[in-house]
């Protein structure tokens, strides 16, 4: 799924690592990827180093360094560099998509700056970000290894968030592609809106039962039932790739909204009069899923 730009080698495996791979490049170089897959996640706020923080020498001497929010480290040859005490794996994205009916997710950390934002869906044409060394960090090696200099840390999970060896992603042997699991918005269903970041699909309405996906924030499914206990409600969903299965919502929490047959879904698709002034601002000119999820020949339109 993933190429990890031109020219790139390993500079630590999986073996070694216990939970990724890191490839060296030229520094500043583009990431990108083949297949398609959707950004869940973005950190783009650090300044790159003009050197590398070893993990293991910042645990060591941590407490010695601490400045506030800071530390003042020492990189591994010698250079004085401040770091914030949250920029552990630095600036990273990070990916979802489908490796056939499974679920796969992809994080990219220690990056000079990440170039896509979430939602995004991205491929082969779009530049994620830039290889770099923000962050810490963490290897067995020696400290010439040149896994400590500018590099790209690539991790790989599974449908349940254990790690697997990323290295047939990193060379495309194992394809990935993403799909759209989310159903149409319609006037003429029970629906829901997610509004927590994400939720798990259980196979059944237990938190006991198996894990078998999980939605998203912004999300539109069709409710075919729901289940209650003494915590939470449950929704009996079916994505559009054909999983069937049930989501929890706390009592009392805002991590769902329940749309009824004929009512509007705020933020997503909004009647408007035509007799009214409006602003058209976008009018699709095929059919596909944009912010919101569109025909051909929808407009639409921003009150005046």
């Amino acid at each position: 799924m993933l190429l990890l730009g031109n020219d790139r080698f390993v500079t630590q495996d999986y073996k070694t690592h216990g939970s990724a791979e890191d490839y060296k490049g030229e520094h500043l170089s583009d990431i990108r990827i083949r297949g398609t897959a959707k950004v869940t996640k973005v950190v783009n706020k650090y300044i790159p180093h003009e050197d590398t923080i070893d993990y293991n020498e910042f645990q060591k001497n941590k407490d010695t360094w601490k400045d506030g929010i800071y530390f003042n480290c020492v990189s591994i040859t010698g250079k004085n560099i401040r770091y914030h005490q949250s920029e552990l794996d630095g600036n990273q994205v990070e990916l979802e998509s489908f490796e056939g009916d499974k679920k796969r997710y992809f994080r990219i950390c220690n990056m000079a700056e990440v170039l896509v934002d979430v939602g995004d869906i991205v491929n082969s044409d779009t530049v994620i970000g830039r290889q770099g060394n923000t962050g810490l960090v963490l290897s067995k090696k020696d400290i010439s290894d040149e896994t400590y200099g500018s590099h790209i840390h690539f991790e790989v999970l599974d449908e349940n968030y254990n790690n697997v060896d990323p290295r047939q992603y990193a060379n495309f042997i194992k394809e990935v592609k993403y799909v759209f699991q989310a159903n149409s918005t319609s006037q003429n269903k029970k629906q829901i809106k997610i509004i927590a970041k994400k939720i798990n699909i259980k196979e059944n309405p237990s938190f006991e039962s198996a894990k078998i996906g999980d939605v998203d924030e912004g999300d539109i499914y069709d409710i075919y039932g729901i289940v209650e206990d003494n915590i939470n409600i449950w929704y009996n969903i079916k994505t559009s790739n054909g999983l069937v299965g049930n989501i929890p919502a706390r009592k009392g929490a805002k991590e769902v909204v329940v749309l009824d047959e004929g009512e509007d879904v705020e933020g997503v698709i909004k009647e408007v009069d035509e007799q009214k002034e409006h602003k058209l601002i976008f009018t699709c000119e095929k059919d596909g899923v944009y912010a919101v999820r569109l025909q051909k020949g929808d407009n639409l339109y921003l009150d005046m």
